[in-house]
């Protein structure tokens, strides 16, 4: 029993160590028919954060980031990363796309993928999605309509899917989306009167 003591609390502590998530973010990205020598990593929230990473001679950029979960833009790509990359620490996030159709050719793999993924489908939503038509509602059907979406999009959110951090971002930007079309409504039916 004394021999199996040691044992049990060197398993315990590794098991632990591994079961950890990282201090930080693991980013490699491979972009086809790029015509820079870098990616310049900006953070929506703090203005304060960039980030430069420098191809490598395989023509690939990676790097490691310390950072908090938040969306970032890629300032100088902002034609093939329209929608920014959300990162969090304990991703290893891989991507490859060709820039001349990134839309048709994105791909994310490794931790963090799926959230990606959310978001580069979102965006694609919200550019189809006919906001004219719904400025052109009553107050009423105003208020339906924006309630269903906000449903469908909380919908598509489905939890148990994604990382507890990127569900509370999304959220909050759902709602705050949400609000901007409100109050674009607002402004559009004050002048109506």
């Amino acid at each position: 029993m004394k021999k199996l003591l040691p044992f049990a609390i060197t398993l315990f502590f590794a098991f632990n160590a591994n079961s950890q998530s990282k201090n930080y973010a693991s980013l490699k990205v491979k972009i086809a028919n790029l015509e820079v020598d870098s990616l310049v990593i900006i953070s929506y929230k703090n203005p304060n954060f960039k980030k430069v990473i420098k191809v490598d001679k395989d023509g690939i950029f990676k790097d490691t980031l310390n950072i908090r979960a938040d969306k970032y833009y890629v300032s100088n790509c902002s034609n093939v990363f329209p929608n920014g990359i959300y990162l969090n620490n304990g991703y290893d996030l891989k991507i490859t796309v060709d820039s001349k159709e990134p839309g048709k050719t994105i791909i994310f793999i490794g931790k963090g993928a799926t959230e990606n993924e959310f978001v580069t489908t979102f965006s694609k939503n919200e550019e189809n999605f006919d906001y004219e038509s719904l400025m052109q509602l009553d107050q009423s059907a105003f208020d339906k309509q924006t309630e269903q979406i906000r449903l469908n999009l909380f919908a598509t959110l489905d939890k148990k899917k994604y990382a507890s951090d990127f569900v509370v971002y999304q959220i909050g930007y759902l709602d705050n989306f949400i609000e901007m079309k409100t109050q674009a409504y607002k402004t559009i039916l004050g002048e109506r009167k």
